[in-house]
């Protein structure tokens, strides 16, 4: 799967540093993602030819909403390696705009629709439970995507953010601001299991430390949202000695508050998105961005192939890769492509260019 990265000199290094960091994989192992993006977690195996099946195949997807670049990109993704499959005769993609109720309803109608194979991206993991076992009951496989493998009892689980996300960040401020000081908290959507996760993950980074969070507000993962919170707390004159974000577009909109009123910066965390990249480059923050690979979309793709072919999966896998830092910033930096892009694509570069050139 290495050919589908970026080609180029960032992804050559980056491919190079993950392949020597990865641990050696069997030659009959499922390769998800390239190696360093994804690692099997669990030794537990899916019995093999459990849930073979003769293609053509019909597998529905159920995700939680859209709303920001990374999902944009991230379904692209995920739709583009269903397509380039023959075997996959209907790919049916549903969203639940953010709404359980929703989501229950669209997983009612996807079982409906007799799917092959069941990709979930569960909102709230409690109330899709009853949905996820009238498919494995009927022998579909479902392949957990996100969150909630504590609650789902589900075929095969591809995850990543969620704790070590938050706790990438947590514990780059803790050591910047040498274990003590103020921070400032934006959070995502209410609400969301990711979210809580991440921030999670954050508190039990700073945890026995003397850092103190003087506030935190939701900023939805949106700019317009985050900027304009930032720009209240700013103009509050709360005290800060560095901020956590729960997602990228909020920490590009404080970097641009504090140009704009000519506060000085202070270490902030961000995420894997090529507009705060840019933005971290350009203001010169001290900052830390955990990857959150839109290529986790196109993984759950390939392991529902996997399970429908007769193929033998761990049943976790979880994607966390060391995490971008001042040092290794200009390997990942795409100067030639717009703020909407996420590093670590699956996309080949002419698509990457064609969606995303500035």
């Amino acid at each position: 799967m290495t050919n589908l990265l970026r080609k180029g000199a960032a992804n050559l290094y980056l491919s190079l540093a993950v392949s020597l960091a990865a641990p050696a994989m069997a030659e009959d192992e499922i390769q998800l993602l390239p190696p360093g993006l994804i690692e099997a977690t669990s030794p537990n195996m899916t019995p093999a030819d459990k849930f073979k099946k003769n293609p053509p195949w019909k597998i529905g997807v159920s995700f939680v909403g859209v709303g920001n670049t990374w999902i944009v990109q991230m379904i692209e993704e995920m739709k583009r390696e269903a397509s380039s499959n023959p075997n996959i005769g209907e790919f049916l993609f549903t969203e639940a705009n953010w709404q359980p109720a929703k989501q229950v309803a669209d997983l009612e109608d996807l079982l409906v629709q007799k799917v092959d194979a069941l990709i979930v991206a569960p909102l709230a993991p409690a109330l899709v439970k009853d949905q996820v076992a009238k498919a494995l009951a009927a022998g579909i496989p479902v392949v957990n995507f996100g969150t909630g493998g504590d609650i789902l009892a589900t075929t095969v689980e591809v995850m990543g953010g969620g704790e070590r996300f938050g706790e990438v960040g947590g514990k780059f401020l803790r050591e910047k601001l040498g274990g003590k000081g103020t921070i400032w908290a934006f959070r995502g959507i209410a609400g969301v299991e990711e979210e809580k996760q991440r921030y999670d993950g954050f508190r039990k980074a700073i945890e026995g430390s003397d850092i103190q969070i003087g506030t935190e507000v939701y900023g939805d993962w949106n700019y317009a949202k985050g900027k304009q919170l930032c720009e209240n707390l700013v103009l509050s004159g709360q005290p800060v000695d560095g901020i956590w974000f729960s997602g990228a577009d909020m920490t590009r909109a404080c970097i641009d508050v504090f140009a704009e009123a000519g506060k000085p910066l202070v270490p902030m965390t961000g995420e894997s998105n090529n507009g705060f990249l840019r933005a971290w480059k350009d203001a010169g923050v001290d900052g830390a961005a955990p990857i959150f690979t839109p290529g986790l979309g196109p993984a759950t793709v390939r392991a529902a192939v996997a399970l429908l072919e007769g193929k033998s999966l761990h049943t976790h896998y979880y994607s966390s890769p060391a995490p971008i830092t001042n040092q290794n910033l200009d390997e990942y930096y795409r100067p030639d492509l717009n703020d909407a892009f996420w590093v670590t694509s699956t996309l080949p570069d002419d698509k990457i260019k064609e969606m995303f050139a500035k």
